[in-house]
């Protein structure tokens, strides 16, 4: 794909995943055309329809969610503070787009992405363990909810950056809680 085709379909996805979490469901594709600074036709060369778009964004989220993940088990000093990268970057790559999503979807299975996630969320489990920064009660499965959760959009009209702003001091709220012994 050609650079300028590459940077109207990142503009794209972006518009999408902000649009999505403003609403709280599915945008208008003439609104992520607009926020994208993009043409229709350009939306549909890239996403030709509907579902080729809602899949595009979901992938978009769990690819840059896995890396923020991947990223924080490799550049944090401890566990802990991976644990909590993590699940702050969860709320900035727009994770909650996918709960949002998911039932508009004929197709809502990612079995490669699934696989990474659980990869890479058993590895900062097993490494907030090992520093000490939480217990063995908690799972891989309870992190992975929980920010699910802050990742949602709160749908009492915010702005998103307000929004943002509580769901990182709420999680903060949660993440001190959880790391107190």
């Amino acid at each position: 794909m050609r650079a300028d085709a590459q940077r109207s379909q990142r503009r794209l996805l972006d518009a999408a995943i902000e649009l999505i979490l403003e609403i709280g469901g599915e945008p208008a594709r003439d609104a992520v055309a607009q926020r994208a600074g993009v043409g229709i036709g350009t939306l549909y060369r890239h996403f030709p329809d509907r579902q080729t778009l809602l899949h595009a964004v979901v992938l978009d989220v769990l690819n840059r969610t896995i890396d923020a993940g991947n990223d924080a088990l490799t550049e944090s000093a401890n566990g802990g503070e991976a644990l909590r990268r993590y699940m702050h970057a969860t709320i900035d790559t727009g994770l909650g787009v996918v709960n949002v999503v998911h039932a508009l979807l004929d197709t809502p299975d990612w079995p490669d992405q699934r696989a990474a996630a659980r990869d890479m969320l058993n590895r900062l489990i097993h490494s907030a363990r090992r520093d000490g920064a939480i217990d063995d009660g908690v799972t891989a499965t309870n992190v992975a909810l929980a920010t699910i959760r802050f990742c949602r959009p709160l749908a009492i009209g915010l702005n998103p950056a307000d929004e943002r702003a509580i769901a990182h001091q709420q999680l903060n709220c949660y993440l001190d809680g959880l790391m107190t012994r």
